[in-house]
Order: C-alpha cells, then sequence, then structure tokens
C-alpha cells in the first residue's frame, strides 16, 4: 500500500476499510513481530528427569580414569543422550575412600572412560544429594554442545537396589535458547528439540521469561512453560501477548508475534493467589460450580485410573479424607479417564473407596488444557476456606508436600485441630 494515492471516486471512509481488509488477508494482522536469535550452546529441561540405577563395575572399566585406592568403589551405566533419546553414554561413578565422588563419561563415544572424561560432583543444601553438569560437544550444525544435569543419591536405595547400587537422576531433555528483543526489552525464549536438533515451537515443551528475570521457570504449572500440541502458545509478558511464529535453528532466527488479549487464554497460578473458580458435572449428572467448597479446605486431585502415579496415591488421598474429614477437610476429583462410560467409572470409585465428589473429564477438558494447561498427572492443589492456593505439591519450591505419605504430615500441620 506504499505511495498509494486516494481516488477522487471513492470515499475516504471506504477506502480505510479496504486498507484494513488487504492487511488483513495479508498476515498483517495481529500486531507486530519481533526477531531474535538463538544460543549456539543447548540448555537442561531441569524439570524432565529419569533414574538411572549404576551397577558394579570393573576396576578395569577405570583403568584409564586414573589410579584409585584398593576399596574404590566403581559402578556403570548408560546415560541418557537429550538428542537421540536413547541410552547411549557410558558412565562411570568412582567413590574412593575419604574422597568426593567423581563422576566419567564418555564424551568422545570411543567405548573407553580417560581422566579427561571427569566432572566434579558438588554437594547440595541436601548433604546426601551429589550434583554436575555435563556437558557433550556437538558435531556439526548450529548447536555445539548439550547439557545434562546428574543428580547422585548417596546412600539411597529403593526396593530393587542391591548394596552395591547407586541411584542416578539425570535431565532427559535439551532445550534451545534464544533472545528476542520486544520493543527494547529482551525476553528470553527456549523450545525443546523435538527431532533431534531441529526446533518446532508448536510440539513439545517450549517457555518465555514473562517476568523479566533473564529465567523460563519450566515447571508445569509455571506461567512461563507450556507443553504446545499442534498450536501456537500464547504468553503474557507484562501486557503483550506473544506467541512463536518461527523458530528456525538452522537460519538462526526467532519470530515472536504479538496477540490481542482476548487470544489469551491460559489462567495464571501462583500461590497465595484464589484458585479460580470453574463448573463441572459430576458423575451423577449433577452440575456443580467449585465455589460450592468456600469456607472448607479443599484437596483438589488432578488424576486418572490410566495414570500409574495417581493410582499410587489413591491410599494415601482415602486416608487424608477419612482422617481430615471432620478437621474441614473436602477431596474434590477432577477426573481425566476418556474412555470410561458412566456406570462403570462410578462402580470403580465405589471398588476403590473414592467417595468424594469427582468432576466428569467431558466436563473439565477445557479448563485442564486451556486454562490451567495441566500436562503432568497427578497435579495436586491444597486450597484454604477462603479459596486461596496453599500448595501445589511443588517439593522444590519448599511447598507443602502433597505426596504419599507427607500429604498426611502436611495436612496435620495446616489444617486447624479438631
Amino acid at each position: 500500500m506504499r505511495n498509494a494515492k486516494l481516488p477522487t471516486s471513492v470515499s475516504p471512509t471506504l477506502f480505510i476499510a479496504c486498507t484494513l481488509l488487504v492487511l488483513a488477508t495479508s498476515g498483517f494482522a495481529g500486531g507486530s513481530d519481533h526477531v531474535g536469535q538463538f544460543d549456539t550452546a543447548l540448555a537442561v529441561n531441569a524439570e524432565e528427569r529419569a533414574q538411572i540405577v549404576f551397577k558394579p563395575a570393573p576396576r578395569e572399566r577405570a583403568a584409564d580414569a586414573g589410579r584409585f585406592g584398593p576399596n574404590t568403589h566403581f559402578t556403570t551405566a548408560q546415560l541418557f543422550d537429550p538428542l537421540t533419546g536413547q541410552a547411549s553414554l557410558l558412565a562411570l561413578l568412582v567413590e574412593e575412600v575419604d574422597e568426593n565422588p567423581m563422576l566419567f563419561v564418555d564424551l568422545d563415544d570411543d567405548n573407553r572412560i580417560s581422566a579427561s572424561e571427569k566432572f566434579e560432583l558438588k554437594t547440595t543444601e541436601n548433604s546426601y544429594i551429589w550434583e554436575t553438569t555435563v556437558t557433550i560437544p556437538i558435531k556439526g550444525g548450529f548447536f555445539t554442545s548439550r547439557p545434562i544435569h546428574v543428580q547422585y543419591f548417596q546412600s539411597f536405595k529403593t526396593a530393587k537396589m542391591t548394596e552395591a547400587d547407586r541411584l542416578i537422576r539425570q535431565t532427559t531433555e535439551a532445550l534451545a535458547r534464544g533472545t528476542v528483543n520486544v520493543n527494547g526489552k529482551k525476553v528470553a525464549v527456549q523450545y525443546a528439540l523435538v527431532e533431534k536438533k531441529k526446533v518446532n515451537p508448536r510440539e513439545g515443551w517450549l517457555g518465555m521469561d514473562v517476568d523479566g528475570d533473564g529465567q523460563v521457570d519450566m515447571d508445569n504449572l509455571s506461567p512461563e512453560a507450556a507443553k504446545a500440541d499442534n498450536e501456537a502458545v500464547i504468553f503474557r509478558v507484562g501486557n503483550m501477548y506473544l506467541s512463536t511464529k518461527k523458530a528456525d535453528a538452522e537460519k538462526n532466527q526467532i519470530v515472536l508475534r504479538e496477540h490481542d488479549s482476548k487470544e489469551y487464554k491460559r489462567i495464571e497460578l501462583y500461590m497465595g493467589q484464589e484458585f479460580p473458580d470453574f463448573a463441572f458435572s459430576d458423575f451423577d449428572g449433577k452440575k456443580r460450580k467449585f465455589s460450592e467448597f468456600r469456607g472448607k479446605y479443599v484437596l483438589l486431585d488432578i488424576w486418572g485410573f490410566w495414570c500409574p502415579p495417581c493410582r499410587k496415591e489413591l491410599p494415601y488421598i482415602r486416608d487424608a479424607q477419612k482422617r481430615f474429614a471432620s478437621r474441614n477437610l473436602e477431596v474434590v476429583g477432577l477426573n481425566t479417564d476418556a474412555d470410561y462410560t458412566v456406570d462403570s467409572m462410578k462402580k470403580a470409585l465405589r471398588d476403590n473407596g473414592m467417595v468424594w465428589t469427582q468432576a466428569k473429564f467431558d466436563s473439565v477438558v477445557d479448563f485442564l488444557r486451556v486454562g490451567l494447561r495441566v500436562s503432568s498427572f497427578p497435579t495436586t492443589f491444597l486450597i484454604s476456606p477462603d479459596g486461596k492456593i496453599l500448595s501445589m505439591s511443588r517439593r522444590d519450591r519448599k511447598e507443602p508436600d502433597l505426596r504419599g505419605a507427607d500429604l498426611l504430615e502436611s495436612l496435620d500441620k495446616i489444617l486447624p485441630a479438631k
């Protein structure tokens, strides 16, 4: 439309209307674009982890790693490679008497452990947890390295581990991180690698720094993170609403697009804020509202029979309902099973002693997927009688723990005595 002249035979009002129509159909409606670039080094997604059991290894495995005392303990396993999703990185944990534990990782993929492949493990505020970040070079392409954050749980054993085994937790996903200049403000963004070294902002985990601290909080319930499912996810950054229009690592280009506030459907959750009201239908077909439970402490559990961790929590939730009902606790479940009939679900609930209120999945699916964007199960909240969030059960944030036996301990501390 540059250099266009207003025809004398067309009214100004009609010309403006036509101009807006041309802009809209040309793809310019909906706000400005903002351009940025990627970092060459990938970042870890600290929220995606796997447990690995290291098994005893012969001393010969450490022959090229150094000299160790006669009572040194060696264990080995394959770490997951975040680029391939395969357990393919040879790792060796070395525990020498009166020395800090050491982790070696085969960086050059020659099936040997050398002294140059050592990573120092350091203690955390939990004295039994040691950690390090393993940085692995990438050959070819734009990205130069991918990191793995490793935690060694010293003296910790699961039921299936022997005394000689060792427990390791590691991050399993790498994120492509970049910065975009948005009206003079640097906004950090990051995206999961869904196809090895490629980025697709419409699939998998992605995040955007919405509070301006330079970091992206990838927690499941953080307003800075979301898991895309063939969609353009919109984030609120101050008074702007931004999605990723393009993220091309090969061309080193990130393009953010502005949206109208009406397109932003996410419900942001923070500790201490009021939990949003929502409508639902129970399995008796009754229309309900969450606000009906004001005046009660509410344990809100988002779960499903399809989910093994959810089923593992059921005995503790049953105990909580029985022990704390007299102390003003109400349990409300938001069921996520999609393949049950109403009658079969009601029977399953009875058989499992789940006598508390349950919302049907089809009545809350939009609230969960579009509003809260829940993608981890179970997700559990503790809500106060005045509707405020007391816990989202995030242990790493020192919130009251709502998992396992710790649920009962947390409720006993928080709920008023009889």
